[in-house]
């Protein structure tokens, strides 16, 4: 984060170092331009790094790993984020560290990865039956095995399904 500040700040000012030099040319220019410029060169940087902050970390994920949820946020002191949202968080699952669960191709263990702007990234096991598509926690089960009425469906869980278990039939001899 401190070098987004440092990259913030020299954005201002070379955002002001060019309403200067304009100022050489064109005399009649008002005084109150420099600052001006100066901030609107770093909100500029700001609203470009939030947009481009997904697209740069998705490409920084390791091959295999699936993008389930992409979250947009919207802002009233952001009013450019209603026109297109920002995508601040995002979810995705590691097909490359699959687990059978006690030696059921059907029921898969793998981790979800939630991504958060200016956060470090979180890491949540879950347990999906690839024949249900049903996901649970394994945090909340006992001894690793799910109740029945623990599985369940959240918003996302039909897009980890099918990116665990197509990942699974193709590696189902790979599954440990």
């Amino acid at each position: 984060m401190i070098w987004e500040l440092i990259a913030t700040v020299f954005a201002g000012l070379g955002a002001a170092g060019i309403v200067l030099g304009l100022r050489v040319f064109f005399k009649k220019m008002p005084k109150w331009l420099v600052p001006a410029g100066a901030g609107l060169g770093m909100l500029l940087f700001q609203i470009y790094s939030e947009y481009t902050w997904y697209g740069h970390t998705r490409s920084l994920l390791p091959k295999g790993t699936v993008v389930v949820a992409e979250i947009g946020e919207t802002a009233p002191y952001k009013p450019w984020s209603y026109y297109k949202p920002q995508i601040l968080r995002f979810v995705a699952v590691d097909t490359n560290k699959l687990l059978a669960v006690n030696g059921d191709k059907n029921t898969v263990q793998a981790n979800l990865y939630f991504f958060e702007r200016r956060m470090s990234a979180h890491t949540w096991p879950v347990l999906v039956d690839c024949q249900k598509r049903l996901q649970a926690n394994i945090r909340a089960t006992r001894n690793g095995i799910p109740e029945p009425g623990e599985w369940g469906k959240t918003e996302h869980t039909e897009k980890i399904a099918q990116a665990v278990c197509g990942q699974a039939l193709i590696n189902s001899g790979q599954i440990s």
